[in-house]
């Protein structure tokens, strides 16, 4: 696969790979969201020492590492084998002082792996740093999949490493628009179900064949047995966690729509939702799960409002569709399972997938002045209360300066949805307090009747309407 975006990143990254000073740079996110691939592509032309960590013992680890170094420096003195991580430093920082005229860099890929075989590597790399900042061409970049120990352990304020690394970088799942590159030839609205199936993760996205539809790769890659899309999201959970069976069963009564930990509980056989509070935790220190909460309460971290969603498209989708079909598709019954996802696919699609486009969307037009000048906001997400519900809103500071509505159906929005959007955005003023001149919405999947038409192009009209073309204009 060619590398497709990320242009942000790679230049942030290669200017600290190409700048004369020692960096220590802290790269993390989700497994599968395309860490190592990024650091490949960063260093792609310089000479460089990449080591990914394994679950394997220290001393074999050791001994691979070893053979790295060899092959990258083929004309230094390499000892038979590090005996630790910190003999494998003291040798980074001498190569620096053998090499003046090149950077010496390094990437300890998975750092996590090796912090549990080696409980004093953070103090050491604290140590390491301290003693060898001021070299002038000394490279260090810490990546790591376990969001939760490189958030808490390696940048957290009482890490050992606070405050030290010169410069770090979440990486995020693709947006829509960037993952719609990986398909070139689709149409704006089968980009935006390939979205709804793979999401934003490249490891995910490269196994489609742009030259395939969307069916046909279901069957070749997903819906058949023991191929790397149809096993993956088990192997998401930590060794530790697929041992209990808790965790898979939360991730697959969220993916059939239980939202609140109470009905989550109910729905795996527990009594209360304090009976998987700790399973919940775990489940987003992972990066599977995510908490929302209305864009009223975001200030407010103990909302009780708060709704659970899987954390990617593809999780959602594979928990929905794939595990409880695995007996079909082991048996070879792929268009059987087909089938079942065609019954409820636009259902699917809607919510949460083409809201969340949708609100993607309002961020990126925004930044890129598409949208009217009277139109501001800094902040985007969704609202609800028990009786009602608001697929996009947009606020600055508390003010809502939009409310949209999105549909993912066969049928035109017309004057009724229109209506009952205005209607709801007048039942929550008190929450939402809606701007005078606030802006409704509508995005939908087969357009608008004549009547919403007509009302957007009035001089003096408030409404904004999108398709799926608008949304990858």
């Amino acid at each position: 696969m060619p590398f497709l975006d990320r242009t942000r990143e790679l230049d942030s990254l290669c200017a600290a790979a190409t700048s004369n000073r020692t960096e220590l740079i802290i790269v993390y996110g989700r497994r599968g969201v395309g860490k190592s691939t990024l650091l490949a592509e960063t260093l792609r032309d310089v000479r460089h020492i990449f080591y990914s960590a394994t679950r394997r013992a220290l001393p074999l680890q050791l001994a691979d590492l070893t053979a790295i170094v060899r092959e990258a420096y083929p004309d230094a003195f390499v000892p038979e084998s590090f005996r630790s991580i910190e003999e494998f430093l003291r040798f980074l920082a001498d190569l620096a002082g053998r090499y003046p005229d090149e950077p010496v860099i390094a990437v300890l890929d998975e750092l996590p792996y090796l912090a549990e075989l080696d409980q004093g590597l953070r103090t050491v790399l604290q140590h390491w740093w301290d003693r060898n900042k001021r070299l002038p061409n000394l490279k260090l970049f810490l990546a790591g999949s376990y969001v939760a120990f490189m958030e808490r352990q390696v940048l957290g304020l009482s890490a050992p490493l606070y405050n030290r690394r010169t410069g770090q970088l979440k990486l995020e799942p693709l947006r829509y628009d960037e993952a719609a590159l990986f398909f070139p030839s689709y149409p704006p609205r089968r980009r935006i179900e390939a979205y709804a199936v793979l999401g934003g993760m490249p490891t995910y996205l490269e196994w489609f064949d742009p030259d395939q539809g969307l069916e046909e790769n279901l069957l070749a890659t997903v819906l058949r047995p023991n191929t790397f899309l149809n096993r993956e999201p088990d192997w998401l959970l930590l060794e530790d966690l697929r041992r209990d069976v808790t965790y898979g069963s939360i991730l697959r009564a969220v993916a059939a729509g239980d939202r609140k930990p109470s009905d989550i509980a109910r729905s795996i056989g527990k009594t209360s939702a304090q009976d998987i509070a700790q399973q919940i935790e775990a489940l987003r220190d992972l990066d599977l799960l995510r908490r929302e909460v209305p864009i009223t309460d975001r200030q407010r971290p103990a909302s009780r409002r708060s709704l659970y969603w899987l954390a990617d498209n593809y999780l959602a989708f594979w928990y929905r569709y794939v595990d409880p079909n695995q007996s079909l598709i082991a048996e070879g019954h792929g268009r059987r399972v087909l089938d079942r996802i065609r019954a409820s696919f636009h259902e699917y699609v809607a919510r949460p997938p083409f809201e969340e486009v949708c609100r993607q969307f309002l961020r990126r037009a925004y930044a890129a002045d598409r949208l009217p000048p009277s139109l501001h906001f800094n902040a985007v997400g969704t609202w609800w209360n028990r009786s009602h519900e608001i697929d996009v809103v947009a606020q600055e500071g508390s003010t809502t300066t939009l409310a949209g509505s999105c549909k993912w159906t066969n049928a035109p929005m017309d004057a009724g949805d229109l209506h009952r959007l205005r209607q709801t955005v007048t039942a929550a003023a008190a929450d939402l307090h809606p701007a005078p001149d606030c802006y409704h919405a509508l995005f939908s999947r087969q357009g608008f009747d004549a009547s919403l038409l007509a009302a957007a192009r009035r001089p003096d009209s408030r409404l904004l309407l999108f398709t799926p073309d608008d949304l990858f204009a």
